[in-house]
Parts: C-alpha cells; structure tokens; sequence
C-alpha cells in the first residue's frame, strides 16, 4: 500500500527496509520522535532524483505511518525497483572477455569473478551454456571466453585458475548499446611438476541431489579449477563423467574416474576407481568392517577414504571421543580402521580447529595403521563451495592430464605420495631424492629439505615441521606473499633415537578476495575463528635403528611390554623414546589394569624425562572426554 500511494509512476524506486519487532509493553517506553515524526534513528531518508539511470529514484521511509506501535526498528539497507524484467534488466550492457595464458598465449579454461563498484559479487544476465557455468559474480569457462552481460555500471572482472596459477584483472565501464571487450592474462605461479591434481570428493546435483551444480557444470568448473583427476562420487551411485566431457569438449584438460560415497549412518566413505558395471556396495550395513567388505567385494575399488571424521552425520561423529581416541588411535566404538585413507582437509567442510583432523592422523600413524592424508572440496556447487579448493597432489606422472595412469596414481595414493593443498603446496625431501610415501635409512643427523609454494593471492606466515606427530620446529616466512616458492630450506634433524615419521605443514592466511575465499567452519566448535590456507606433506618414514622397516611408535611399546614385565622397570625403560611411544605404553599399561595414578605409579614418573611424563600425561587427559580435544604439543 506504500508504493502505490506514493511511487506507482516511477520507472525505479528504492525502499528502506525496516524490520520491526513488538516488545512486550512493559519493555519499551514509546519514543518521542525528534527528527519531524520518523522514528528511525536516521530520520528521514534523503530523497534523490536526476537523470542518471544508475542513481536511485526517490525513496519510501517505511515506518512514520505507525506511530502508535511499540517498536524496535533495525536498518537492512536499499533495493532498487526495475520496470523490467530480470533478464532485461541484467542483459542492458556487454563485456566480452578473454584470457589466455601467458607462456602459450593460447585461451585457457577458467573461473570469472565480477564485482560490482562497491566489489560486492555482481549477479550477471548470462544462462550456464555448454561453455560456461553460472552463479552470481561467478562464470566458469571452458573456452577462456565469455561474453559478460551486466546492466550499466563499472565492474572488476577477476581470472584466475586454481591455486597454481595467479590472478589478472580489469576494470571495465559497462555502457548500453555497447560490447566492451577485455582481455586477460593469466600465469602459472606454482611448480607442480610430476604432481597431479586430484579432487576425491566431487558431487552433481544432477545425481546428489542437492547443492546446484548440474552435470555439465561439474564438468566446466573442473576444467576452470585445474583438477586433472575428478573422482566423481555422487551418493551411493557409480556415475561416468566420461561420455558429456567429450561431447562439452573439455576431456582432455582432465581424467575422469569413477567412484562413489558410499553414505551409511555410521560414516561416508568415498572410493575409487570403480568398474562402470561394479554393483552398488550395501549402504545399510552396520559395521565399518561389514561395510568395507561389501566394498570391496562388489567393486574392488583400490582407495577408501574416510570423509569428514569430525562432522555430525545422521547423529554419528566418527572421530568424536566416544568413539576414537585421537592421541593413540584406538577405536572405541568403530572396530578395526579398515580404509587406507582419510580426509584431512574438506574445504567444503572447513574445520575450526584445522589441527584436529591431523592430530587424528597422526595418531593413527603412530599406532602403524598406514593411513594417506587427503584433501578435497566435497564440492556440490557451482561457486559457493567450488571444486579444487582443497586437493590432494599425488605424486606420479602428469604429463598429459586427458591421458593420466589411473592404476599408476591409484598405487601412489595408496603408497602415501601425496601432499594436501589448501592454497598453499609443500614438499619435503630427504638425501635429495626420497620423498612423501618413502622410508629411507638416513646418515646420522639427517637433513631434511622443505619447499612452499604458492600463488602471489595467498600469504604464508610459517612452516613446521612434525616428527611422529609433535611439534620439532617452527620457521617464520618473511616472503610469504610472493609468487611461486614462498620459502626453501634444510633443516638437521637431532636426537633421533629411532624410528619416526616427519611431516612438514606451511600455514597462511585465508583468502578474503571474492575470487577464492576461503570458507568458515561447517560445524563450528567455538566462537572465535582464523580463516586459514594451508598445504602439507605426506608422512616420510625414517627408519633410525636402520633394520631395514619401519617401527611405529606403538611396536616399539609393545616389545618394551615384552621385556620389562613391572610398570617401574617399562617406564625406566623410556628415557630413550619420545613421547608418542609413552603414550602407547601408557595405554597398554591402563588396558591391562594398571592403576595410572597409582603412588608408586607416579613416583617413577615424577623421576622420569620430560617426554615420557608428557606422554603419560596426554594419555590420561585422552581417559576424559571433556579434556581429550585440546591441542597437544
């Protein structure tokens, strides 16, 4: 009734919107109006006219007609009220925009961030095609052309291709009538060389069923993020990208394999590669090991990994603590770990604590149940959660992305040659050859080489580096914002007295541009959030006591449990082990009936090193639940 009392002529009006709440009567005083009758705190909003067909129209203050209502008012902001329609209203102007890349100066496929002049995402005129993919502010091409269609204005176009490659951009003027063309130039920043880009957690809602990206987005996004290696695992379906990327022409920037996530109430667990005629694995089930049974009965997938530990699904925490023991690895409601992998980092399911799956992981490591850290998108949308943000690079041959050994990444994904990418991409090398998923019988103070890398967009603060899970040492980086290799250096690993496993992790900043920002939480666990880029290694096995294999932290504990048959001789026994390997006899001493607070107990601890008192420590602060997430050291 507003507008058509006092704005039913006008081609646009814009409308101050106010939200109003009723109080009850006793918790509001009435306001005396000071400002010619409006009760909004800002008075009256300021009419505006002009020829401009930018500039808003005048505009209706939607509160002064109820005076007599006790009321709190809070301010949204303006719309503005077009005679047009949508498509009319948003298809006035064009753009035509081309990107290239700089060493082929051929056009290359990528993703288009258009903001508006107050860099807010700018919802544009254009339909999805069979090239392009759609959302607001956001056109993925596979072409590396697009024709923008925008109402008049000034705009900032934004290309880029992933966390490999850095960014270009233009402003650009927008006018009727007109085609403004634009053209951009992207590079490649990051060194990924004998790495492959793999996204194992990739949904449609063409068969998920939920999220927005149709089949044949999926397929325009992947080549527009860089992913050369695409599991598809739509919900409990095996599904081919093979056959439409052909058909959209975009095959040969990728791999496509099949797979599935295979979704129970007690866990989702992706798979790969499956056979196109495999059966569907039995998704009812009801124990992990019935269910990675039947998985590998029906489809003899090679990888099984382990989704989102951390997350609430259909009322089950995988990883929660009354169900696993994060520190030692022991499952406590799961029964045995039967899948070879598990997600570290899910950039559509960000953790708050990004630390926590990887202590997870490194419990599991310390336990010797061999696990490959992954990370991936879980990607269901165009723009939102978007493909590639987090990955996994699998160290094997890339020489041609629409032609990858699929066996071949399969056996080194297996194998632990693989490295998560959050924005930032980290290496490890040990004697100069031996790397992630590789045990080597180092000299004596080994040398161990770190590299980060990573696009000129993303700043990285700091490098560490883990031996069997525990913080070894912290390197600030005093470059992190420059393109390509942020920070390179050795360092000498001391004091090693057996067998470990190292793992070095690179943390930046998270990204705030609207071209790849980094999410919040999915299920946040506290208040208080630092968004976060981040890019780790795989686990390098050193094997110290040089016999040949490898010992986990949990062997060495075990065979200490052989020969030192009193708990005053095992924890005497210790002075030599670090403190992973004290939490495991702590555990083995607390399952076999040990009092761990026992006096006597105690007294042998208080004389014990540092160490072995930590890892005792840890582990019956790992007995109560309330106490058993924080950070250890």
């Amino acid at each position: 009734p507003l507008l058509s009392q006092y704005a039913p002529p006008l081609h646009s009006a814009s409308l101050l919107i106010v939200w109003w709440f009723r109080p009850p009567l006793s918790a509001v005083v009435p306001p005396t109006p000071s400002n010619g009758g409006s009760t909004h705190p800002r008075g009256s909003v300021p009419t505006q006219t002009g020829s401009d067909p930018l500039r808003p129209r005048p505009s209706v203050t939607v509160c002064s007609c109820m005076e007599s209502v006790l009321s709190v008012a809070s301010f949204l902001g303006y719309l503005q009220f077009h005679t047009q329609t949508k498509a009319d209203y948003l298809q006035q102007c064009q753009i035509a925009v081309k990107v290239t890349d700089r060493t082929t100066q051929q056009p290359i496929p990528c993703r288009l961030t258009i903001l508006n002049n107050s860099g807010s995402l700018m919802t544009v005129g254009n339909p999805s095609t069979d090239t392009t993919a759609v959302r607001a502010g956001v056109i993925y091409t596979s072409t590396g052309q697009a024709t923008i269609m925008v109402p008049p204005g000034r705009y900032t176009i934004i290309a880029g291709r992933g966390m490999e490659w850095g960014i270009d951009s233009a402003t650009v003027t927008a006018l009727p009538a007109e085609t403004a063309s634009q053209q951009l130039t992207i590079n490649r920043e990051v060194d990924t060389r004998g790495f492959v880009a793999c996204d194992t957690h990739v949904h449609t809602f063409t068969h998920s069923r939920h999220g927005d990206a149709s089949l044949d987005e999926r397929l325009i996004t992947i080549a527009g993020e860089g992913i050369e290696l695409p599991i598809a695992t739509d919900h409990n379906l095996h599904i081919s990208y093979e056959p439409r990327a052909t058909e959209l022409g975009v095959r040969k920037y990728f791999t496509p394999v099949i797979g599935n996530e295979v979704t129970t109430r007690i866990g989702h667990f992706n798979i790969f590669p499956v056979p196109a005629s495999a059966p569907l694995p039995d998704h009812t089930l009801d124990t992990w090991e019935k269910i990675i049974g039947s998985i590998r009965e029906k489809t003899g997938a090679g990888i099984i990994i382990l989704n989102h530990a951390r997350d609430v699904h259909s009322g089950v925490t995988p990883f929660s603590p009354q169900r696993h023991n994060s520190l030692t690895g022991h499952s406590i409601a799961n029964g045995p770990f039967v899948a070879n992998a598990m997600e570290l980092i899910n950039s559509g399911a960000t953790q708050t604590d990004v630390m926590q799956l990887y202590r997870d992981w490194f419990g599991m490591m310390n336990r010797g149940i061999q696990v490959t850290g992954i990370g991936c998108s879980d990607s269901h949308d165009v723009a939102r959660h978007f493909i590639g943000q987090s990955r996994t690079y699998i160290r094997c041959p890339d020489g041609d992305p629409g032609n990858l050994d699929i066996p071949k990444a399969v056996t080194a994904l297996q194998n632990g040659k693989a490295h998560v990418s959050y924005g930032l991409f980290t290496t490890l090398r040990i004697q100069d050859k031996f790397g992630s998923g590789e045990m080597v019988t180092p000299k004596k103070q080994p040398l161990v080489h770190i590299t980060v890398q990573g696009p000129s967009w993303v700043t990285a603060r700091q490098v560490e580096l883990y031996i069997n899970g525990y913080l070894y040492k912290t390197i600030p980086i005093a470059s992190g914002d420059r393109a390509g290799i942020k920070w390179s250096g050795q360092l000498r690993l001391n004091h090693l007295e057996h067998d470990v496993f190292v793992v070095a992790i690179a943390r930046g900043d998270g990204v705030r541009s609207l071209h790849w920002p980094t999410a919040k939480p999915y299920q946040p666990t506290s208040p208080h959030f630092e968004p976060y880029t981040l890019g780790s290694t795989g686990v390098l096995q050193l094997d110290i006591d040089r016999d040949g294999k490898f010992s986990s932290a949990r062997t060495y504990a075990e065979q200490l449990a052989l020969t030192h048959t009193s708990p005053a001789k095992l924890i005497r026994a210790l002075d030599n082990y670090d403190t992973a390997v004290a939490s495991h006899v702590a555990e083995l001493l607390h399952r076999a009936g040990t009092n761990l607070s026992d006096d006597a107990l105690q007294q042998h601890l208080r004389r014990s090193p540092r160490q072995t008192k930590l890892g005792f420590q840890l582990y019956q602060r790992s007995q109560i639940p309330t106490l058993a997430e924080p950070s250890t050291p």
